[in-house]
């Protein structure tokens, strides 16, 4: 992740060894987390980078635990949604709707190589 930007949209710009740059943009979400690897191991196996870097949690996940407590009126609505975006710090996003994936092309600090 090079960059994470919270200004009523969410904006994650996130780049991995040889491949394009990117930016993720979750507009207006209900919530997000950040925590480090070392906090979702379990994952790891299934969800790291050598399979994909961006997942919609279908089950198990954060929202499922939210919605484990009688005052998260949200969990209660249709169509809200989890996504993980994995890397060192691995993010989870409560969201209506799929992010936008803006591709950037190549890493702009290496553009003169």
């Amino acid at each position: 992740m090079r960059d994470l930007r919270y200004d009523g949209d969410l904006t994650i710009a996130i780049q991995g060894r040889r491949f394009s740059y990117a930016k993720v943009v979750f507009r207006a979400p209900v919530g997000f987390r950040v925590l480090n690897e070392t906090d979702v191991t379990e994952y790891w196996n299934t969800y790291s980078q050598p399979h994909g870097w961006l997942w919609e949690v279908l089950r198990g996940g954060w929202l499922e635990m939210e919605r484990q407590r009688p005052r998260f009126w949200r969990g209660e609505q249709a169509g809200l949604r989890e996504y993980f975006l994995v890397d060192e710090d691995c993010i989870n996003v409560l969201a209506w709707e799929p992010p936008e994936i803006i591709d950037l092309g190549t890493d702009p600090t290496r553009a003169m190589d």
